[in-house]
């Protein structure tokens, strides 16, 4: 293959699969506790001849972009919302959850009781607090340190735990992240301070994704458009050699 036309393709691949990933950060924009997702490409040669055989015959050499994707795992902002059950991380760290695959991590503090009074994430997740919180009153105060107390009588304590960084973790949808290694420990943590009534919200920038998606479409149809004109150059070649 033409190593114009496979930089093309390639080129066009690279956007598509960029713009899924501005099209979910947008999607989370307003998604509590969201960390956002960047992919990004350098061009290396396809080939594995030497730089001066590359440099003796680039042409020999198509191009091809590799992926990097990694997560921003920056903080989103603070926003006071009123509600009890409500809980966001002032610093490093996140809450932990059991999922029916074992236990999971978030930094989205939406909480809410079941129908037996235990605490859980918005999808129905068990919150941890050394075991499952069960709240059963009604006065609810969570202080700075994620220890909770129902009309005045200690209730558990949230666990908050870190890992080590940079974050080596996997996103399982739902605003939940694990280990990417599994033997891989994660820490208590005691610097971080617990608000209550208050969420964290999605890291996204919003104006600086539409700028990236603007930016992607319009390299996309940059690299259309040139194999538009291989594929017209290929047609009348072909059409010429016809009438020879």
């Amino acid at each position: 293959m033409n190593s114009g036309l496979y930089a093309a393709l390639s080129g066009n691949l690279a956007a598509m699969r960029r713009l899924d990933v501005i099209s979910n950060n947008l999607a989370n924009a307003n998604t509590a506790g969201f960390k956002g997702d960047r992919l990004q490409f350098e061009s290396v040669l396809a080939s594995s001849k030497s730089q001066s055989q590359a440099a003796a015959g680039p042409n020999d050499s198509p191009v091809f972009s590799s992926e990097i994707f990694f997560t921003d795992y920056s903080p989103g902002p603070l926003k006071q919302t009123g509600n009890t059950l409500d809980v966001a991380l002032d610093g490093d760290g996140f809450f932990v959850v059991n999922t029916p695959q074992g236990r999971a991590y978030t930094r989205q503090g939406n909480f809410r009781m079941d129908s037996a009074g235990r605490l859980v994430t918005s999808e129905g997740y068990e919150v941890q607090g050394g075991g499952p919180i069960t709240i059963n009153g009604g006065r609810v105060d969570i202080d700075a340190r994620g220890a909770i107390l129902v009309d005045g009588t200690p209730a558990g304590t949230l666990d908050i735990v870190d890992f080590q960084k940079p974050y080596a973790l996997q996103k399982l949808g739902e605003g939940l992240f694990i280990p990417a290694n599994p033997q891989e420990t994660p820490v208590n943590v005691t610097t971080t301070t617990v608000q209550q009534g208050t969420l964290e919200g999605s890291n996204v920038n919003v104006v600086a994704e539409m700028v990236r998606m603007i930016e992607t479409t319009r390299y996309f149809e940059s690299c259309q458009k040139v194999v538009r004109s291989y594929d017209d150059i290929t047609g009348k070649a072909a059409n010429d050699l016809g009438r020879v």
